[in-house]
């Protein structure tokens, strides 16, 4: 630090810092319904896991059971090992389908809560509060460029390639 500088007030870092760890900062509504979020994103994410485990474990007990079924007899069979195998594979395409099934419901629900959480945090009475935007665009997040985009798409203009992301959607 040179002479002319003079040193940070620490009190005032301090009180700053002490807000946003105590919820009455500016941003301590959206830090706890960002956390909210994360809570249901998990309990979504544990549920699918779940179901998912339960239909791994289905599939290894009917592997086995058409292991046993293929030698029932003792002979060697290939009818009845075809039947079993058979079988087991119709069971494996159904699980499949679940899993798929339950992935797109998983992703439709965790983006639902991050678009509600979204629009919460963008709420006029959360962000209007001394931002100076006006509740309107406060309430779309003042994101212009994606309201612009879905007028277009409704007008049936093709909006621009540029999307403003940092990854393509």
């Amino acid at each position: 630090m040179t002479k002319d500088q003079s040193p940070p007030d620490l009190t005032d870092m301090a009180r700053q810092t002490q807000a946003l760890f105590m919820g009455t900062g500016v941003g301590g509504a959206q830090f706890e319904q960002a956390l909210a979020m994360q809570d249901r994103l998990l309990k979504e994410a544990e549920t699918f896991t779940r179901h998912w485990f339960e239909r791994r474990h289905a599939a290894t007990e009917t592997a086995i059971e058409a292991l046993q079924d293929a030698k029932s007899n003792g002979a060697a069979d290939p009818g009845q090992a075809m039947r079993a195998m058979a079988e087991w594979q119709r069971g494996s395409l159904a699980r499949l389908s679940a899993d798929m099934q339950d992935w797109t419901a998983l992703c439709m629900r965790c983006a639902g809560a991050a678009m509600t959480t979204q629009t919460e945090m963008a709420s006029p009475d959360a962000e209007s509060e001394g931002s100076g935007k006006s509740p309107s665009k406060a309430a779309s997040g003042g994101a212009g460029k994606t309201a612009g985009k879905a007028d277009a798409k409704a007008d049936g203009k093709e909006p621009s390639k540029s999307t403003g992301h940092a990854t393509p959607v």
